[in-house]
Protein backbone atom coordinates (compact mmCIF):
# COMPACT_ATOMS: atom_id res chain seq x y z
CA UNK A 1 0.00 0.00 0.00
CA UNK A 2 1.61 3.67 -1.28
CA UNK A 3 1.04 6.36 1.02
CA UNK A 4 0.94 9.94 -0.25
CA UNK A 5 1.65 12.75 2.51
CA UNK A 6 0.57 16.24 1.02
CA UNK A 7 -0.79 19.45 2.52
CA UNK A 8 -3.71 19.50 3.69
CA UNK A 9 -7.44 20.62 1.66
CA UNK A 10 -7.83 24.10 0.80
CA UNK A 11 -9.76 26.56 -1.76
CA UNK A 12 -11.95 23.67 -2.82
CA UNK A 13 -8.88 21.50 -3.66
CA UNK A 14 -7.57 18.69 -1.79
CA UNK A 15 -4.08 20.47 -1.15
CA UNK A 16 -3.18 23.82 -0.83
CA UNK A 17 0.28 22.95 -2.82
CA UNK A 18 0.64 22.97 -6.39
CA UNK A 19 3.45 20.08 -6.44
CA UNK A 20 1.25 17.77 -4.03
CA UNK A 21 -1.79 18.72 -6.27
CA UNK A 22 0.40 17.47 -9.27
CA UNK A 23 1.01 14.03 -6.62
CA UNK A 24 -2.31 13.91 -6.39
CA UNK A 25 -3.56 13.67 -10.03
CA UNK A 26 -0.63 11.50 -11.12
CA UNK A 27 -1.31 8.44 -8.48
CA UNK A 28 -5.13 8.96 -9.46
CA UNK A 29 -4.51 8.35 -12.87
CA UNK A 30 -1.87 5.84 -12.75
CA UNK A 31 -2.34 3.76 -10.03
CA UNK A 32 -5.78 2.01 -8.77
CA UNK A 33 -7.59 3.69 -5.78
CA UNK A 34 -7.14 0.03 -3.81
CA UNK A 35 -3.69 0.59 -3.99
CA UNK A 36 -2.45 4.00 -2.44
CA UNK A 37 -3.65 6.23 0.45
CA UNK A 38 -4.10 10.31 0.65
CA UNK A 39 -3.00 11.32 4.24
CA UNK A 40 -3.50 15.23 4.68
CA UNK A 41 -0.64 14.77 6.90
CA UNK A 42 0.85 18.95 6.43
CA UNK A 43 3.97 17.40 8.04
CA UNK A 44 7.04 18.02 5.40
CA UNK A 45 9.53 16.23 8.00
CA UNK A 46 8.09 13.24 6.36
CA UNK A 47 10.10 14.08 3.90
CA UNK A 48 13.55 13.26 2.99
CA UNK A 49 13.93 16.66 0.91
CA UNK A 50 12.23 18.40 4.13
CA UNK A 51 9.15 19.24 1.57
CA UNK A 52 5.71 17.69 0.34
CA UNK A 53 4.48 15.83 -1.37
CA UNK A 54 5.81 12.68 0.48
CA UNK A 55 5.59 9.03 -0.74
CA UNK A 56 5.77 6.11 1.57
CA UNK A 57 6.13 3.03 -0.23
CA UNK A 58 6.91 -0.02 2.12
CA UNK A 59 10.00 0.92 4.44
CA UNK A 60 11.32 3.97 1.71
CA UNK A 61 10.28 7.58 1.93
CA UNK A 62 10.41 9.92 -1.47
CA UNK A 63 10.14 13.40 -1.56
CA UNK A 64 8.98 15.89 -4.13
CA UNK A 65 6.98 15.21 -7.14
CA UNK A 66 9.59 14.49 -9.70
CA UNK A 67 11.35 12.42 -7.74
CA UNK A 68 7.76 9.78 -6.52
CA UNK A 69 7.38 10.17 -10.39
CA UNK A 70 11.14 8.67 -11.21
CA UNK A 71 10.51 6.22 -8.63
CA UNK A 72 6.90 4.99 -9.65
CA UNK A 73 8.38 4.68 -13.04
CA UNK A 74 11.11 2.44 -11.84
CA UNK A 75 9.99 0.20 -9.49
CA UNK A 76 6.68 -0.27 -11.30
CA UNK A 77 8.59 -2.19 -14.57
CA UNK A 78 6.51 1.23 -16.31
CA UNK A 79 2.98 -0.18 -15.61
CA UNK A 80 2.71 3.38 -13.38
CA UNK A 81 4.40 5.48 -15.89
CA UNK A 82 2.08 8.21 -17.79
CA UNK A 83 4.88 8.88 -20.08
CA UNK A 84 4.80 5.28 -21.26
CA UNK A 85 3.14 6.42 -24.48
CA UNK A 86 5.06 9.37 -25.82
CA UNK A 87 7.69 9.85 -28.27
CA UNK A 88 11.20 11.14 -28.20
CA UNK A 89 9.88 14.29 -28.96
CA UNK A 90 7.36 14.22 -26.66
CA UNK A 91 9.06 13.39 -23.70
CA UNK A 92 11.75 16.20 -24.76
CA UNK A 93 8.57 18.35 -24.52
CA UNK A 94 7.91 17.11 -21.13
CA UNK A 95 11.41 17.71 -19.56
CA UNK A 96 11.39 21.52 -21.18
CA UNK A 97 7.77 22.27 -19.72
CA UNK A 98 8.46 20.93 -16.46
CA UNK A 99 11.09 23.15 -15.87
CA UNK A 100 8.79 26.07 -17.41
CA UNK A 101 6.40 25.50 -15.16
CA UNK A 102 8.43 25.22 -11.69
CA UNK A 103 10.09 28.35 -12.44
CA UNK A 104 7.14 30.59 -13.68
CA UNK A 105 4.51 28.81 -12.47
CA UNK A 106 5.67 29.08 -8.37
CA UNK A 107 6.69 32.66 -9.07
CA UNK A 108 3.41 33.46 -10.23
CA UNK A 109 1.43 31.75 -6.97
CA UNK A 110 4.06 33.23 -5.15
CA UNK A 111 3.19 36.99 -6.16
CA UNK A 112 -0.87 35.96 -5.65
CA UNK A 113 -1.51 33.77 -2.51
CA UNK A 114 2.09 34.97 0.03
CA UNK A 115 3.18 38.26 -1.14
CA UNK A 116 0.14 40.12 -2.38
CA UNK A 117 -0.87 41.29 1.58
CA UNK A 118 -4.72 41.12 1.70
CA UNK A 119 -4.68 37.95 -0.16
CA UNK A 120 -2.34 36.24 2.45
CA UNK A 121 -4.10 37.18 5.33
CA UNK A 122 -8.09 37.01 3.87
CA UNK A 123 -7.36 33.63 2.17
CA UNK A 124 -3.75 31.46 2.04
CA UNK A 125 -2.75 32.21 5.84
CA UNK A 126 -7.10 30.88 7.47
CA UNK A 127 -6.25 27.80 4.66
CA UNK A 128 -2.53 27.15 6.60
CA UNK A 129 -4.67 27.45 10.17
CA UNK A 130 -7.30 24.62 8.95
CA UNK A 131 -4.71 22.22 8.07
CA UNK A 132 -1.59 22.91 10.81
CA UNK A 133 -1.99 22.21 14.61
CA UNK A 134 -0.54 24.68 16.63
CA UNK A 135 2.06 26.26 17.30
CA UNK A 136 2.72 25.48 13.44
CA UNK A 137 -0.10 27.34 12.53
CA UNK A 138 2.03 30.65 13.80
CA UNK A 139 5.20 29.59 13.01
CA UNK A 140 4.90 27.78 9.32
CA UNK A 141 3.00 30.55 7.44
CA UNK A 142 4.90 33.13 7.94
CA UNK A 143 8.04 30.98 6.96
CA UNK A 144 6.40 29.98 3.86
CA UNK A 145 5.46 33.62 2.89
CA UNK A 146 9.22 34.85 3.58
CA UNK A 147 10.01 32.14 1.25
CA UNK A 148 7.90 33.44 -1.14
CA UNK A 149 9.23 37.16 -0.77
CA UNK A 150 12.49 35.67 -1.50
CA UNK A 151 12.01 33.86 -4.64
CA UNK A 152 10.38 36.83 -6.15
CA UNK A 153 12.66 39.97 -4.80
CA UNK A 154 13.81 40.32 -7.87
CA UNK A 155 10.95 41.32 -10.05
CA UNK A 156 10.50 44.33 -8.01
CA UNK A 157 6.89 43.80 -7.08
CA UNK A 158 6.79 45.11 -3.19
CA UNK A 159 3.68 47.19 -3.75
CA UNK A 160 1.59 44.16 -3.17
CA UNK A 161 2.94 43.73 0.19
CA UNK A 162 1.03 46.35 2.12
CA UNK A 163 2.83 45.29 5.01
CA UNK A 164 6.09 47.07 4.24
CA UNK A 165 4.55 49.35 1.28
CA UNK A 166 2.18 51.11 3.72
CA UNK A 167 4.67 52.25 5.70
CA UNK A 168 7.05 53.74 3.36
CA UNK A 169 4.18 55.86 2.15
CA UNK A 170 3.56 57.11 5.10
CA UNK A 171 6.70 58.38 5.48
CA UNK A 172 6.29 59.89 2.06
CA UNK A 173 2.96 61.44 2.47
CA UNK A 174 4.54 63.05 5.92
CA UNK A 175 7.97 64.33 3.70
CA UNK A 176 6.41 65.83 1.13
CA UNK A 177 3.05 67.36 3.01
CA UNK A 178 4.89 70.98 3.06
CA UNK A 179 5.53 70.70 -0.31
CA UNK A 180 2.84 69.99 -2.48
CA UNK A 181 1.44 71.65 -5.71
CA UNK A 182 -1.64 73.42 -5.47
CA UNK A 183 -4.35 71.59 -7.41
CA UNK A 184 -5.40 74.74 -9.41
CA UNK A 185 -2.23 74.02 -11.28
CA UNK A 186 -1.66 70.69 -11.89
CA UNK A 187 -3.62 69.18 -14.90
CA UNK A 188 -7.10 67.29 -13.81
CA UNK A 189 -7.30 65.40 -17.49
CA UNK A 190 -5.86 61.59 -16.97
CA UNK A 191 -3.86 60.29 -20.26
CA UNK A 192 -2.54 56.71 -20.75
CA UNK A 193 1.26 57.86 -19.93
CA UNK A 194 0.00 58.96 -16.34
CA UNK A 195 -1.87 56.50 -15.54
CA UNK A 196 0.65 54.11 -16.17
CA UNK A 197 2.99 55.52 -14.35
CA UNK A 198 0.77 55.08 -10.84
CA UNK A 199 1.98 52.57 -8.72
CA UNK A 200 -1.03 50.70 -8.86
CA UNK A 201 -1.14 51.14 -12.19
CA UNK A 202 2.59 50.16 -13.28
CA UNK A 203 2.06 46.51 -10.49
CA UNK A 204 -1.28 45.66 -12.35
CA UNK A 205 0.43 45.99 -15.93
CA UNK A 206 3.49 44.29 -14.88
CA UNK A 207 1.36 41.94 -13.25
CA UNK A 208 -0.52 41.18 -16.21
CA UNK A 209 2.59 40.56 -18.60
CA UNK A 210 4.06 37.61 -16.27
CA UNK A 211 0.80 35.93 -16.07
CA UNK A 212 1.01 36.27 -20.00
CA UNK A 213 4.46 35.08 -20.43
CA UNK A 214 2.99 32.21 -18.05
CA UNK A 215 -0.31 31.20 -19.38
CA UNK A 216 0.86 31.94 -23.51
CA UNK A 217 3.36 28.83 -23.97
CA UNK A 218 0.73 26.28 -22.31
CA UNK A 219 -2.41 27.80 -24.73
CA UNK A 220 0.28 27.16 -27.37
CA UNK A 221 0.73 23.88 -26.23
CA UNK A 222 -2.55 22.36 -26.00
CA UNK A 223 -3.54 24.15 -29.19
CA UNK A 224 -7.25 22.92 -28.47
CA UNK A 225 -6.65 19.61 -27.44
CA UNK A 226 -8.23 17.58 -24.73
CA UNK A 227 -4.36 17.52 -23.27
CA UNK A 228 -1.19 19.11 -23.37
CA UNK A 229 0.67 16.69 -25.03
CA UNK A 230 -1.31 13.97 -26.17
CA UNK A 231 -4.93 14.07 -27.36
CA UNK A 232 -6.19 10.99 -26.05
CA UNK A 233 -4.74 10.74 -22.10
CA UNK A 234 -2.66 12.29 -19.57
CA UNK A 235 0.67 12.85 -19.36
CA UNK A 236 3.37 13.62 -16.20
CA UNK A 237 2.94 17.18 -17.44
CA UNK A 238 -0.43 17.32 -17.45
CA UNK A 239 -0.29 16.60 -14.10
CA UNK A 240 2.24 19.13 -13.07
CA UNK A 241 0.51 21.82 -15.16
CA UNK A 242 -2.91 20.80 -13.31
CA UNK A 243 -1.45 21.52 -10.17
CA UNK A 244 -0.69 25.16 -10.95
CA UNK A 245 -3.47 26.44 -13.02
CA UNK A 246 -5.82 25.18 -10.76
CA UNK A 247 -3.96 27.55 -7.88
CA UNK A 248 -4.21 30.00 -10.11
CA UNK A 249 -7.89 29.73 -11.40
CA UNK A 250 -9.60 28.82 -8.51
CA UNK A 251 -8.97 30.26 -4.90
CA UNK A 252 -11.37 33.30 -4.49
CA UNK A 253 -8.99 35.72 -3.00
CA UNK A 254 -9.45 39.87 -2.55
CA UNK A 255 -7.07 40.58 -5.67
CA UNK A 256 -7.89 38.01 -8.13
CA UNK A 257 -5.77 39.68 -10.58
CA UNK A 258 -4.31 36.05 -11.57
CA UNK A 259 -7.53 34.33 -12.30
CA UNK A 260 -9.00 37.41 -14.44
CA UNK A 261 -6.09 37.17 -16.28
CA UNK A 262 -6.64 33.77 -16.97
CA UNK A 263 -10.31 33.69 -17.57
CA UNK A 264 -10.62 36.63 -19.85
CA UNK A 265 -7.71 35.48 -22.43
CA UNK A 266 -7.46 31.42 -22.03
CA UNK A 267 -10.58 29.82 -21.76
CA UNK A 268 -9.09 26.89 -23.32
CA UNK A 269 -7.05 26.21 -20.64
CA UNK A 270 -9.38 27.41 -17.68
CA UNK A 271 -11.55 24.23 -19.47
CA UNK A 272 -8.62 21.88 -19.36
CA UNK A 273 -8.57 23.03 -15.33
CA UNK A 274 -11.91 22.30 -14.91
CA UNK A 275 -12.16 19.32 -16.65
CA UNK A 276 -8.64 17.89 -15.67
CA UNK A 277 -9.49 19.06 -11.47
CA UNK A 278 -12.98 17.15 -11.59
CA UNK A 279 -11.42 13.94 -12.94
CA UNK A 280 -8.44 13.95 -11.08
CA UNK A 281 -8.89 15.72 -8.01
CA UNK A 282 -12.62 15.33 -6.97
CA UNK A 283 -13.10 19.73 -8.04
CA UNK A 284 -16.42 20.10 -7.56
CA UNK A 285 -16.83 23.17 -9.97
CA UNK A 286 -18.43 26.40 -9.10
CA UNK A 287 -21.48 27.33 -11.04
CA UNK A 288 -19.52 30.37 -12.96
CA UNK A 289 -16.83 28.10 -14.17
CA UNK A 290 -18.95 25.33 -15.62
CA UNK A 291 -22.38 23.47 -15.79
CA UNK A 292 -24.17 21.36 -13.32
CA UNK A 293 -22.36 17.87 -12.91
CA UNK A 294 -23.81 14.75 -10.89
CA UNK A 295 -21.83 14.46 -8.15
CA UNK A 296 -21.55 10.51 -8.45
CA UNK A 297 -19.88 10.88 -11.35
CA UNK A 298 -17.44 13.23 -9.90
CA UNK A 299 -14.17 10.59 -8.45
CA UNK A 300 -13.72 10.09 -4.71
CA UNK A 301 -9.70 10.02 -3.48
CA UNK A 302 -8.92 7.39 -1.18
CA UNK A 303 -8.65 9.23 1.86
CA UNK A 304 -6.92 8.17 5.38
CA UNK A 305 -6.00 9.75 8.46
CA UNK A 306 -2.59 10.77 9.67
CA UNK A 307 -0.91 8.64 12.21
CA UNK A 308 2.36 10.78 12.54
CA UNK A 309 3.77 9.15 15.51
CA UNK A 310 4.07 11.66 18.56
CA UNK A 311 7.55 11.88 18.51
CA UNK A 312 7.97 12.64 14.69
CA UNK A 313 5.75 15.83 15.83
CA UNK A 314 7.57 16.83 18.19
CA UNK A 315 10.49 16.91 15.66
CA UNK A 316 8.58 19.24 13.17
CA UNK A 317 8.12 21.00 16.07
CA UNK A 318 11.30 21.93 16.75
CA UNK A 319 12.53 22.27 13.46
CA UNK A 320 9.59 25.09 13.15
CA UNK A 321 11.08 26.96 15.52
CA UNK A 322 13.91 29.36 14.82
CA UNK A 323 17.95 28.81 15.78
CA UNK A 324 17.22 25.95 17.17
CA UNK A 325 15.52 24.34 13.54
CA UNK A 326 18.48 24.78 11.82
CA UNK A 327 20.63 22.80 14.56
CA UNK A 328 17.84 20.18 14.93
CA UNK A 329 17.72 19.29 11.24
CA UNK A 330 19.74 16.47 10.11
CA UNK A 331 22.07 16.76 7.31
CA UNK A 332 22.29 13.65 6.05
CA UNK A 333 18.04 14.13 5.40
CA UNK A 334 18.86 17.20 3.67
CA UNK A 335 21.56 15.53 1.15
CA UNK A 336 19.29 12.91 0.60
CA UNK A 337 16.38 12.17 -1.83
CA UNK A 338 15.33 8.47 -0.52
CA UNK A 339 15.26 7.54 2.98
CA UNK A 340 13.95 4.26 4.72
CA UNK A 341 11.28 5.06 7.42
CA UNK A 342 13.11 3.16 9.96
CA UNK A 343 16.24 5.72 9.29
CA UNK A 344 13.74 9.00 9.06
CA UNK A 345 11.84 7.16 12.22
CA UNK A 346 15.29 6.29 14.79
CA UNK A 347 15.42 8.30 17.60
CA UNK A 348 16.14 7.51 20.79
CA UNK A 349 13.89 5.69 23.07
CA UNK A 350 12.78 8.31 26.30
CA UNK A 351 10.03 8.89 27.88
CA UNK A 352 7.04 10.86 26.03
CA UNK A 353 6.77 13.50 29.05
CA UNK A 354 10.87 14.04 29.32
CA UNK A 355 10.50 14.85 25.55
CA UNK A 356 7.76 16.90 25.87
CA UNK A 357 9.75 18.96 28.68
CA UNK A 358 12.95 19.16 26.55
CA UNK A 359 10.59 20.31 23.85
CA UNK A 360 9.23 23.02 25.85
CA UNK A 361 12.60 23.98 27.18
CA UNK A 362 13.86 24.45 23.58
CA UNK A 363 11.25 26.91 22.92
CA UNK A 364 11.47 28.86 25.83
CA UNK A 365 15.53 29.44 24.75
CA UNK A 366 14.41 29.69 21.24
CA UNK A 367 12.18 32.46 22.06
CA UNK A 368 14.50 34.30 24.15
CA UNK A 369 17.41 33.88 21.95
CA UNK A 370 14.77 35.45 18.98
CA UNK A 371 13.72 38.44 21.46
CA UNK A 372 17.13 38.92 22.51
CA UNK A 373 15.91 39.07 26.13
CA UNK A 374 17.07 37.00 29.06
CA UNK A 375 15.48 37.37 32.31
CA UNK A 376 16.83 34.72 34.51
CA UNK A 377 20.59 36.02 33.55
CA UNK A 378 21.19 38.03 36.42
CA UNK A 379 18.68 36.16 38.85
CA UNK A 380 20.41 32.75 38.48
CA UNK A 381 23.48 32.88 40.00
CA UNK A 382 22.18 34.82 43.33
CA UNK A 383 19.73 32.13 43.24
CA UNK A 384 21.81 29.22 43.32
CA UNK A 385 24.41 31.13 45.90
CA UNK A 386 22.60 33.46 48.98
CA UNK A 387 26.01 34.90 50.36
CA UNK A 388 26.24 36.76 46.89
CA UNK A 389 23.07 38.58 46.87
CA UNK A 390 23.04 41.95 47.09
CA UNK A 391 22.02 43.49 50.86
CA UNK A 392 22.99 47.48 50.66
CA UNK A 393 23.24 49.06 47.23
CA UNK A 394 26.77 49.84 48.12
CA UNK A 395 27.13 45.66 47.29
CA UNK A 396 26.33 46.90 43.67
CA UNK A 397 29.56 48.71 42.99
CA UNK A 398 29.44 51.76 41.26
CA UNK A 399 26.03 51.87 40.38
CA UNK A 400 25.21 51.29 43.68
CA UNK A 401 27.21 54.40 44.86
CA UNK A 402 25.30 56.34 42.10
CA UNK A 403 22.41 55.50 43.33
CA UNK A 404 22.45 55.64 47.22
CA UNK A 405 23.59 59.19 46.63
CA UNK A 406 20.69 59.86 44.91
CA UNK A 407 18.55 58.76 47.40
CA UNK A 408 20.62 60.64 49.96
CA UNK A 409 19.52 63.56 48.22
CA UNK A 410 16.07 63.03 47.24
CA UNK A 411 15.47 62.61 51.58
CA UNK A 412 16.78 66.24 52.09
CA UNK A 413 13.67 67.07 50.20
Amino acid sequence: MLELHVWGPAFGLPSLDPQCLAAIAYLSQAILPAEWELIASSNPTLSPTRELPALRHGPTWIGGFDNIVHHLRRTSGGQWDLDRGCDTRDRADIAAYTSFLESHGQRLLDLSLYVSSENYHASTRPAYAHVLQWPNTWLLPPKRRAAAKSRTAYLHLSALDLDTSGQNDTMKSQFAAGTEIPSILTSTQQTVSSLAKQPQHTTRFRLDTLAESFFGPLSQLQQGKNYLISEGRMTSLDCLALGYLSLALLPEVPQPWLSQSMKSRYPSLCSFVEDRARDCLGFRPHHELGRTLDENAIPKLPWNVSTTPGLIRIRSFMESLPYVGALYQPTSLQQSTVKTHDELSRVPVVPTAFVGFAASLAALASFFLFTGEMPFAFGLPWLFNARQRPQRLTDLGDAGIMLGAANFRNSQY
